[in-house]
């Protein structure tokens, strides 16, 4: 009797460790990698919040600095980097900043209307100047600056750059060579020599 209850026992313990032997546990978990695609996207800028500020100087004696407004533009994204885009600048809207434009002798409007001229950026005939945005690389941007209908490929540096779904602030500084763009002034006296640099930064807030 103690023979087969053992035989019948061993039996049953033999299919119970096959049993279990055949099923993977509940333990046992595959790991998958998930992918995130990068968004892309396109931001009106808001022109009411988004200014260029400029600067220039005259070696040794001074310098000038102020804001231009921009007219319109938009931004094209992919996740957090800029692909594309465009800023138009309205020249129509110089506006100097720097305490040397308000004295008594040569107000603000002196230098305003000097800059016009064809001495400088020709308003008249060219309103408006652009940087048109054609990639990211780190914090560059490359692009094609015109200024007085010339077109020339400029780089930027990004100072900050913010994505989110709800918008889009940049600051970005970009210097240029004025001869370039026959922006071609030279002052009268010999010891006051105008920069070939001009600074302008880019202040960008953009909405989808």
């Amino acid at each position: 009797m103690n023979i087969r209850t053992n035989l019948s026992l061993a039996i049953i313990l033999a299919l119970l460790v096959a049993a279990c032997g055949g099923k993977k546990t509940t333990e046992e978990t595959t790991e998958t990698e998930t992918e995130t695609v990068a968004t892309e996207a396109t931001y009106k800028v808001d022109t009411a919040s988004s200014t260029v500020a400029w600067s220039g100087e005259v070696a040794g004696v001074y310098g000038h600095n102020g804001v231009i407004e921009i007219t319109e533009g938009m931004i094209s994204t992919k996740g957090d980097t800029i692909t594309g885009g465009k800023v138009v600048i309205d020249m129509t809207t110089i506006q100097p900043l720097d305490s040397a434009s308000y004295s008594e002798e040569h107000p603000a409007s002196d230098l305003v209307n000097h800059l016009s001229t064809g001495d400088f950026f020709l308003v008249e005939t060219y309103p408006t100047s652009s940087f048109v945005i054609k990639s990211q690389l780190g914090s560059e941007l490359t692009g094609d600056l015109t200024v007085r209908g010339i077109t020339k490929e400029e780089k930027a540096t990004i100072t900050s750059l913010v994505v989110t779904p709800e918008g889009l602030t940049a600051t970005a500084d970009l210097v240029f060579n004025r001869q370039d763009y026959e922006v071609s002034w030279v002052h009268y006296m010999q010891d006051m020599i105008l920069s070939d640099d001009i600074k302008i930064k880019l202040n960008i807030v953009a909405k989808p």
